[in-house]
């Protein structure tokens, strides 16, 4: 822990960031701290600790889920099937493997925990998340360390600038690298957000026409409560918050705003909104 107050190790995108208009142009300011991590972001990171094991689990089960008619197969041998693999969801489950199970070594060596002992890598997850979030302000305290880490070679543009050594393995780099506390918790909170977008759970923003009612500004954006996160609007401008029966009122007078809207490029253009309702019968696609 710093003697001296210091920005949230997140930057910009610190979770109790505030911020200011000076001369027209919008300041980001993050949290002040003592620790690698505000208060707020802490506790992210020990949320997602907790969360994780359950997505890990969720992606092994679509393992075999394809992206595409035409994806990726795995002979089974012999005159069996093949097997359908999504390569994506498990070069996922690999890199969820590689970051939680080398953050959870590194926590049990500096609290003097006795080594994690699980029948396989999957089974493991759930017993090193629990153990890292049960002692999430040790791994937020580490110092740097040399630890090993794995990139797909199409990435290697994105390879960190001070590796200490690297090879090429197929198609993957492996490198090294000084990684510590606030490592830990920013690969922690990019791959948990990362497992939600594999999934399909990331939330989808959606700008409003309706200025915000602080700040006058059009800067308004909705969060649509995917996830487990709230339904919600927040200012891009002034990062008022819409919530509950604000937020209930301030969507009737977008509806109101996108109505309107609506109207005005009808006169303007009937012709185009003609073609767009006989495009939208049920002969068309969806």
């Amino acid at each position: 822990m710093s003697d001296e107050m210091h920005d949230c190790a997140r930057g910009i995108h610190c979770a109790a960031r505030t911020t200011t208009i000076e001369d027209g142009e919008r300041i980001t300011i993050p949290a002040q701290t003592y620790r690698t991590f505000c208060d707020v972001d802490r506790d992210r990171i020990a949320d997602v600790l907790t969360d994780l094991p359950a997505r890990y689990a969720e992606l092994a089960a679509r393992i075999g889920e394809r992206r595409r008619s035409d994806g990726p197969r795995v002979s089974g041998g012999g005159r069996t099937a093949p097997i359908p693999i999504n390569t994506a969801v498990d070069a996922l489950l690999r890199t969820v493997e590689e970051i939680v199970l080398s953050w959870d070594e590194r926590v049990r060596d500096v609290a003097r925990l006795t080594d994690l002992t699980a029948a396989n890598r999957a089974a493991a997850i759930p017993v090193a998340c629990g153990m890292l979030a049960a002692h999430v302000d040790v791994l937020l305290t580490l110092d740097p360390e040399t630890m090993a880490r794995t990139m797909d070679l199409a990435h290697i543009e994105h390879l960190p600038e001070d590796v200490s050594g690297w090879v090429r393995s197929g198609g993957w780099v492996l490198y090294n690298v000084d990684l510590g506390a606030e490592h830990a918790g920013v690969e922690l909170l990019n791959l948990h957000h990362r497992t939600l977008k594999m999934l399909g759970y990331t939330p989808q923003h959606h700008p409003l026409i309706t200025p915000c009612w602080e700040c006058g500004e059009r800067g308004l954006r909705r969060h649509d409560g995917t996830a487990g996160l709230a339904d919600h609007v927040e200012c891009l401008n002034c990062r008022e918050q819409y919530l509950g029966g604000r937020l209930n009122r301030l969507m009737v007078e977008e509806d109101e705003a996108q109505q309107r809207k609506a109207d005005r490029e009808r006169r303007h253009d009937p012709k185009r909104h003609s073609l767009a309702g006989a495009r939208e019968g049920t002969g068309g696609r969806r």
